[in-house]
């Protein structure tokens, strides 16, 4: 009887809204033009694509007054970023009132009284914002945006009229621009007449790399806590204008599920207040409802946590809201239709009407307990404001590299952040992370202080704290990140609060660079230790100057200079060479220092072998399948858009065909098989290149490749590699001891053993050789970031250049004890000279998302040092 009622009830779709009124009983203005009317199709029927999608949407804005368009973007591909504010005319005509009144609520300094709080919570209606299509090829959502904005504009009916009376909605339409008209143009052009529903067929096979991700293959729902993404910077600055109460994040998952809303899945971040729970399960049990009525399947609870900080449902939670994520069944292999494993065919617009349904359900939840909601809204920065935790404050380090701290310092304010800074040396209470002890030290002037009461005090001490609590052992994504580590600062915590003497900052500061010394040198040194030392570097090469760099130490003018700093010949170069570098100092922030002879108060002279000449090196980087199109697109934009260093992306399918005599280095990012596109004969063609001069590097998946067990480019070993000959005779028991173990357990302890097994990005010491080139510049202990990628045993025939520390338990994150065994001296950094060339493994991703930013000196050491002039 319920399936015929269900049936009954979408048999009469098409007559109010094109066969999409999945809003039972509702009625609708006449005036306002469906999504068919504009689009010529009905939803779900093909996918729509960027320029149909706006056309909608500007059709819809002229047409109604209960929407407003404010455009707050542009991306990479120079497409539009926007946004819809819907409402009644009455509280559209006041959105500055009641933007204002609801940023007074984020900081309770600003309220003089409780009447004053008291009269804001009876007033303002509740800020709803939903988020579709984060994921591009996740492309239903966009779908299911055009119908829930139809609904609100053009609904007549009371329960429409309720919603508007008490809510504000904000519709982001299409978050991923670039990825999602990838998608569609891609899906669009692989579906036939009819859909096949098959799930082996084209149309559910999308092409590498796919249109999940944005312009640079950045994944956009894991950047908002660090907003390496112009989109991201554009859409947290328009976010922090209206702070909402309730935030929903739309995705998609394997077709082969069902339909996901909260409650989360644990961990949930221990910063959260204990309201975040309980709202979880409000939303859940209104979702339900909605879903119960329909018969549509759904589940809570499970696989979606609530831990690291950059989704689109924990980073708002941090910002006061209810975030939450809905993951509907479908995603790339879902095409237009369908056939999931239980032979149900799954269709788009199956998948678009249970997105409305969960828009429309969670907008009425909130309605239904708006008053609930403001006042937690409210309490949530109240708390954070008047928090009496332990920790008073986090301190970075201002002195090692300003352009790094710089930028700590931006992401920071961007969220709304306070940031002071030290004014005079202060003796405080402090742990430097990652030590043991407390202590008074005198911390000097310039370092940054963030204090922990502070509004935004649950965000700032989840990006900064050096240690992540969890007490779970599943994650979703990553399990550490700590940004000043991630930054490679020193910075501590701080038992001592904000002292007097500081003063708060409401804009990064700019490093400042100069000669210095004499403007008409002998020779200009350029210290190694700053960020930006590689951008001057670069542009000097780019120039044409003729470059060395010091393998040595040296002191001159009452200065240490260590290995790595790079030495202009005024002899050597054109007469415009100091003027480029004055400009160039000044522009990249970093001092150079002008000398006016080759001797040195200690250590090697100038004109020492150990002053070698540099070469502007010609880079290849692989791309296309096998390689991972995160990885890679990591590599493009820290070269593009960060360092301006040029470089060729080659297919990895063709990589070795073509005249590799061109490039100096050739990167293989991480990738799944190289196998798949390096046979025997390609492998060889790789070798002689390395043999006459080239550097390859391999990261990650591309340094397991250069192994022996892999193509043999080198001696390398992964340590799951070894033979059953190689092994101790304690590694033979322990291995049979874990035979007979694994004959006796269930399905369920083999899943967890597995599940428990893995390493979902942690945080571990790594100990550097300094001597090297690779390691120039960089400080003897550092803190990497690693996955699950198998270690790599130490090498007596290549050079260990880092290794991950003896007493390798992570310093923050999850590892079992026994994986932390196995890391421990493993290698991190390989360098094998093959005839003329070398061939160097990175075996953990140094640029992980960009905002791992303190690493990358290490490949950029490579690239400049490693490559022999002609």
């Amino acid at each position: 009887m319920k399936r015929i009622l269900f049936i009954l009830l979408f048999a009469g779709i098409a007559h109010a809204q094109d066969a999409l009124d999945f809003f039972p009983g509702g009625t609708y203005d006449p005036k306002i033009p469906t999504p068919k009317s504009v689009l010529g199709y009905s939803i779900g029927e093909r996918f729509t694509e960027y320029a149909a999608l706006n056309a909608f949407f500007d059709k819809l804005s002229a047409s109604s007054d209960r929407i407003r368009r404010f455009v707050y973007g542009e991306t990479n591909e120079h497409r539009i970023l926007q946004a819809f504010i819907i409402g009644t005319p009455q509280n559209l005509a006041r959105l500055d009132e009641i933007k204002q009144a609801n940023i007074q609520l984020t900081d309770p300094n600003t309220l003089q009284s409780n009447a004053d709080v008291e009269k804001i919570l009876s007033t303002l209606p509740i800020i709803v914002w939903l988020s579709y299509g984060v994921h591009g090829n996740e492309a239903s959502s966009p779908e299911a945006a055009m119908v829930a904005a139809y609904q609100l504009c053009a609904g007549s009916d009371n329960r429409t009229r309720s919603i508007l009376d008490n809510a504000i909605v904000i519709i982001d339409p299409n978050v991923n621009p670039d990825g999602h008209e990838r998608y569609v143009q891609w899906v669009n052009s692989a579906s036939g007449a009819k859909p096949d529903l098959n799930p082996s067929s084209l149309e559910h096979s999308e092409a590498w790399p796919g249109g999940r991700t944005n312009h640079y293959f950045f994944d956009l729902n894991r950047d908002l806590s660090w907003q390496t993404q112009k989109e991201t910077r554009a859409r947290v600055k328009f976010y922090r204008e209206w702070m909402p109460h309730v935030h929903v994040d739309y995705h998609e998952m394997d077709y082969s599920s069902t339909y996901f809303f909260f409650p989360a899945a644990v961990p949930v971040h221990e910063s959260f207040p204990p309201e975040v729970v309980k709202w979880g399960k409000i939303f859940g049990k209104g979702n339900a409802e909605a879903f119960d009525r329909l018969g549509l399947p759904y589940y809570v609870g499970e696989h979606f946590d609530m831990f690291y900080p950059g989704y689109g449902d924990s980073w708002p939670t941090f910002n006061g809201a209810i975030g939450m994520t809905y993951e509907q069944a479908g995603g790339s292999r879902a095409g237009l239709a369908v056939r999931k494993p239980n032979g149900q065919i799954l269709t788009l617009r199956d998948r678009a009407r249970s997105h409305f349904v969960t828009s429309i359900a969670t907008i009425e939840t909130s309605v239904k307990n708006k008053r609930e909601r403001l006042q937690d809204f409210y309490s949530f920065w109240v708390t954070a404001t008047n928090s009496n935790f332990p920790i008073k404050g986090y301190l970075i380090s201002d002195a090692e590299d300003p352009e790094r701290s710089n930028q700590v310092v931006e992401t920071l304010l961007r969220q709304g952040i306070e940031v002071h800074q030290l004014m005079e040396p202060s003796t405080l209470q402090v742990q430097e992370y990652f030590t043991a002890k407390w202590v008074k030290e005198k911390i000097p002037k310039g370092t940054f202080f963030v204090p922990s009461a502070q509004p935004q005090g649950r965000l700032a001490k989840t990006l900064l704290e050096p240690i992540t609590a969890a007490r779970d052992t599943f994650f979703y994504d990553i399990s550490a990140w700590s940004l000043p580590i991630a930054s490679g600062l020193k910075a501590w915590a701080s038992q001592s609060p904000l002292p007097s003497s500081s003063a708060r900052i409401t804009a990064s500061i700019k490093p400042s660079g100069k000669i210095i010394g004499d403007k008409r040198a002998y020779a200009y040194l350029i210290p190694w230790q700053r960020t930006n030392a590689i951008r001057l570097v670069w542009r000097l090469l780019e120039k044409s100057y003729s470059l060395s760099v010091a393998k040595r130490p040296f002191e001159t003018l009452g200065h240490r200079f260590v290995a790595g700093t790079v030495v202009a010949f005024s002899g050597s170069n054109g007469d415009s060479l100091g003027a480029d570098i004055d400009r160039f100092a000044n522009e990249f922030g970093v001092d150079v220092y002008g000398v006016t002879t080759g001797l040195t108060d200690n250590g090697v002279s100038l004109g020492s072998s150990y002053v070698a000449p540099m070469k502007k090196a010609n880079i290849a980087i692989a791309v296309g399948p096998p390689v991972s199109s995160n990885d890679y697109g990591e590599l493009w934009f820290l070269f593009e858009q960060e360092l301006g260093i040029p470089f060729t992306g080659i297919r990895a399918s063709v990589l070795a065909d073509v005249d590799l005599s061109k490039f100096d280095v050739i990167i293989l990012p991480d990738a799944n098989n190289y196998q798949s596109v390096f046979d025997s004969t390609k492998i060889e063609t790789l070798k002689r290149w390395i043999q006459n001069g080239g550097v390859l590097i391999g990261i990650e998946g591309g340094a397991q490749f250069l192994t022996k067990g892999k193509s043999g480019i080198t001696q390398a070993a992964i340590k799951s590699d070894k033979k059953e000959e190689d092994k101790t005779k304690e590694e033979k028991e322990q291995d049979k001891a874990k035979k007979e173990i694994s004959k006796r357990q269930t399905l369920f302890e083999k899943e967890e053993k597995d599940r428990l097994g893995r390493i979902p990005g942690t945080i571990f010491k790594v100990i550097v050789d300094t001597t090297h080139p690779i390691g120039f510049g960089v400080p003897r202990e550092i803190f990497a970031f690693k996955s699950d990628a198998s270690p790599i045993e130490l090498s007596d025939v290549g050079h260990n250049v880092a290794r991950f520390a003896k007493d390798s338990t992570q310093v923050s994150g999850y590892v079992v004890k026994e994986k932390a065994q196995k890391i421990s001296e493993a290698a991190y950094i390989q360098d094998f000279r093959i005839g003329r060339g070398r061939a160097v493994l990175f075996a953990e991703n140094v640029t992980f998302r960009r905002f791992w930013s303190g690493l990358e000196k290490l490949l950029l050491n490579t690239i400049l040092f490693l490559p022999q002039p002609d």
